[in-house]
């Protein structure tokens, strides 16, 4: 009985040590590929579209108004004019907690959540609500559907259990997909996050997709592991999650792990019909792979990089994220370069996919990939033409080298963050 509750404690000892090596694995992947977060909120009142300048574009041959979030503000992109309005129904916050935003095309609105939730039609969007929950006891969890002319809210379903994020919520044909973890004792039985789908024309409990087998906890001999797959990201007809590589030894709070020990290392693949998992796509070396997107027929958008974290007694002037190198996953082991550490395109917000190509967003430009063209800057957007968030009362001014003596942004990353939102049509 004392050995296995020896076993018990070390085995909540190395969940501790991996929860640090995890903030360490979120922190680069947010440095590297994200470059920092958005919230928004919603504006008391609507004041219209307000034209504040024009960007300067470039390679572009159609006409469309491309919906962005930038600054403190959302607006639209006009190609191939250039023409840069914002408008005033919605500004954006960060800091405070909110949805991400989307433009509907169908309606000329903007709704509060990613372009995955919209439903087929564009008519109504889905999304997950979460209590703060009773202490001592799991959170519950809802999830809604909403009509977006009319603003009726319907309830889905309502249970105990935690998602795996607000926005990750997918509208289908065959229904709302969602990632969450249930209580022990549900259909799922299983402490781990499954993927589980919605009808949204009936209210009631939803199916269980998988993956298929359940995973199971770790042997309470097992010295090391990693932490579950969670299946973040939907679309043709597949589910899909970054598998984490099995540690050789205990991380150290004293001693950052050795590259190729650590991180994301495979792209795996949950099929939506039966709940099988395969895996894709395998990282060679000490490379870390990274789930940005999808493109328009559902396939993944993979980031690439060499870890590089500054641990160094006297770290650098600057951060410098590693290049993007970014790979479309078109089947088993089966990529299609976009871009090869093109030292002018610095990733900032996931890819947006339409009948025109993929966007990305990045500091005070937008990019365009094409088949034909490849990966090229459109568009470029001056200094200051939306405007910056306001900082609260008190709120420390982030210098480029902080006082601390980490690591500061590089200048690029002191511009605006431009996002795309939806079609550009």
């Amino acid at each position: 009985m004392k050995e296995k509750d020896s076993m018990l404690r070390e085995r909540e000892e190395l969940r501790g040590l991996w929860r640090w090596l995890a903030g360490v694995v979120v922190l680069l992947l947010t440095l590297a590929l994200v470059g920092g977060l958005v919230y928004h909120r919603l504006s008391s009142r609507s004041l219209g579209a307000q034209s504040v300048g024009s960007a300067t574009v470039s390679g572009v041959d159609f006409s469309c108004r491309l919906p962005v979030l930038a600054g403190a503000a959302v607006g639209f992109i006009s190609f191939p004019n250039g023409a840069v309005t914002i408008d005033r129904s919605v500004s954006l916050d960060p800091f405070k907690g909110g949805y991400g935003y989307t433009y509907d095309t169908k309606d000329g609105r903007w709704v509060p959540v990613p372009g995955s939730a919209l439903s087929p039609g564009g008519r109504s969007y889905a999304y997950l609500a979460q209590t703060t929950g009773i202490p001592g006891q799991m959170t519950s969890m809802s999830l809604h559907a909403h009509e977006i002319a009319s603003g009726q809210d319907r309830l889905l379903w309502e249970s105990s259990g935690s998602p795996m994020g607000p926005n990750m919520v997918t509208w289908l044909s065959g229904g709302i997909y969602f990632s969450a973890v249930l209580p022990v004792g549900s259909p799922d039985n299983s402490p781990f996050p499954a993927v589980y789908v919605s009808d949204p024309n009936h209210a009631g409990t939803p199916r269980r997709v998988g993956p298929n087998p359940a995973p199971l906890p770790p042997a309470l001999d097992q010295p090391y592991y990693s932490g579950p797959d969670g299946f973040a990201l939907i679309g043709g007809g597949a589910a899909w999650a970054m598998g984490n590589r099995i540690p050789r030894e205990a991380p150290s709070p004293n001693k950052p792990p050795e590259p190729g020990t650590f991180g994301p290392d495979r792209i795996l693949r949950m099929d939506l019909r039966d709940g099988s998992v395969s895996t894709w796509y395998t990282v060679n070396g000490t490379g870390l792979v990274s789930l940005m997107g999808l493109d328009g027929q559902g396939r993944p958008i993979l980031s690439l990089f060499e870890p590089k974290p500054y641990f160094e007694a006297t770290p650098p002037p600057t951060y410098e994220p590693p290049l993007a190198h970014l790979l479309l996953l078109t089947g088993p082991s089966q990529t299609a370069e976009l871009t090869s550490n093109n030292p002018d395109f610095h990733l900032g917000s996931p890819p947006m996919a339409d009948p025109h190509g993929i966007w990305f967003g990045s500091w005070n430009s937008v990019w365009l990939y094409t088949q034909d063209g490849g990966l090229r800057q459109v568009a470029t957007i001056a200094a200051g033409l939306f405007p910056s968030p306001t900082p609260p009362p008190g709120f420390p001014a982030k210098p480029a080298v902080p006082p601390s003596g980490k690591p500061g942004l590089p200048a690029y990353m002191q511009g605006t963050l431009v996002m795309p939102a939806g079609s550009c049509v």
